[in-house]
């Protein structure tokens, strides 16, 4: 049976249909169908212009934990915050992120007569469906909209809900708090109709506590902490998880499907990105487009597992020595990558504990991974401000090129500070157009109603 895949890349995903004719009934009607059409969207989530290296490289080398290589060339235009409305990663990453959107929808819109003894893998599916279509409206909007309180009311500009194909379709942008809705109804039917255990029986593929550590993230971004917090709770508590030991974590990252890890994508062997690999524009043995800045090195001690991330490069001279980032080793891009994981649940409370003002728990969350990093470390004991403040410096350390920085700088309306710059551009201020990708050039001429980001 023919899988549910889009057309041209050239395209705006609104001039879009599908390359496959038949109906999703006739598509759909197996279950085998429903489970090859998810693995085709969880493939599509590996693509390099998705979580196989852009949208995770792009926020990072616009933050102050990067700099630039001087051979530097992809994704420099991020770096130096000289992007233009035709930028080829934009669009490439906005048309792989709605390819998947309609995917998506052909799924959950599928109404197959399926016996009864697979209603419950059905079910299952339909909810892993849901919350991976939350996961991608959650990222096309960080990346393409400003974050949810850059307006008080988050009235601001977002991205169209589109939760059916239409070819002849021209919606005009929902507004940030709109979409910030419909990703959470996704994942939360996602949570109430998946089983506790995958599909697959790894973390390659989502389960309801995957869908629940996702939901910590967007109401942590939303500042919903109540349910940032209990969402995170539910996660910790649930057992399936624990962080992996510190004697072990280093080596952790050269494998897939650590005792920590809640959701990942994997790169198989069909899958992985190879030169195009998110590693690769770091090692030596790649592009090596881009360093880990000094700034944020001198935040870790040596002694600190976390440490291991940095490999001294005896070629690398002046402002640009001495450090190579060495996370993802894999010189055929064979790492998968992490898109949530226990570490980050424990920070998710800890902020949003903070933030309530529930000092202890949020001291106990943050040490959690603080000393988990470094056993001798003293347990941070500030509180107010101060513990925000620290709980935002060990997200900064533990999720370092992870594509987090940006966007926790952005929640807190912070500007980018690079110290010993090595981009043309060392200083960007909050507010600024530019923390956000344009919308692509191809996908304004498709349609007259799709309103442009500023400064684009």
């Amino acid at each position: 049976m023919a899988l549910l895949v889009m057309g041209s890349c050239s395209e705006g995903f609104l001039d879009l249909a599908p390359q496959q004719s038949v109906a999703n009934e006739e598509a759909l009607e197996l279950i085998d169908d429903f489970a090859s059409s998810l693995n085709a969207v969880y493939s599509g989530l590996s693509d390099a212009d998705y979580y196989g290296r852009y949208f995770v490289l792009v926020p990072d080398v616009m933050s102050d934990d990067v700099k630039q290589h001087p051979s530097a060339n992809r994704a420099k235009d991020y770096a130096e915050y000289s992007a233009v409305v035709g930028d080829g990663i934009a669009e490439e990453m906005w048309q792989e992120m709605w390819e998947e959107v309609n995917n998506l929808n052909s799924v959950i819109n599928a109404d197959p007569d399926l016996p009864e003894v697979v209603q419950d893998e059905y079910n299952h599916m339909i909810g892993e469906a849901h919350a991976l279509r939350g996961l991608v409206y959650f990222d096309l909007v960080r990346a393409f909209a400003q974050h949810y309180t850059y307006t008080s009311d988050a009235s601001h500009p977002g991205v169209p809900i589109v939760l059916e194909f239409d070819q002849l379709s021209e919606p005009s942008r929902n507004t940030v708090n709109e979409v910030y809705d419909q990703i959470i109804s996704d994942l939360k039917i996602g949570a109430e109709r998946m089983d506790a255990e995958s599909r697959t029986g790894t973390t390659s593929t989502l389960n309801s506590m995957a869908a629940k550590a996702l939901l910590s993230r967007v109401y942590l971004y939303k500042e919903d902490w109540a349910n940032a917090e209990a969402m995170a709770t539910e996660v910790i508590n649930s057992g399936r998880y624990s962080l992996t030991p510190t004697e072990n974590y280093a080596a952790s990252w050269t494998m897939d499907f650590s005792s920590e890890s809640i959701f990942e994508i994997s790169m198989t062997e069909a899958d992985n990105r190879g030169s195009d690999a998110l590693g690769r524009m770091y090692i030596v043995e790649g592009y090596g487009d881009y360093l880990p800045s000094n700034d944020l090195v001198s935040l870790i001690p040596e002694d600190d597992v976390r440490f291991s991330w940095f490999a001294t490069d005896e070629f690398l001279d002046g402002i640009y020595a001495p450090y190579r980032l060495v996370k993802y080793p894999s010189i055929t891009g064979e790492d998968n990558t992490i898109v949530i994981r226990l570490s980050e649940v424990y920070l998710n409370r800890a902020e949003a504990r903070a933030q309530q003002g529930k000092t202890e728990g949020a001291q106990e969350d943050v040490n959690t991974v603080r000393i988990r990093a470094l056993p001798t470390a003293d347990p941070i004991t500030s509180s107010g401000d101060e513990l925000i403040e620290d709980i935002l410096l060990e997200r900064r350390k533990e999720l370092a090129f992870e594509g987090h920085r940006l966007w926790d700088l952005m929640r807190y309306k912070k500007s980018v500070i690079r110290d010993q710059c090595t981009s043309s551009v060392c200083v960007i201020e909050y507010p600024n157009d530019k923390f956000i990708l344009p919308i692509p050039e191809a996908e304004l001429n498709a349609n007259p109603n799709m309103e442009p980001n500023p400064g684009y």
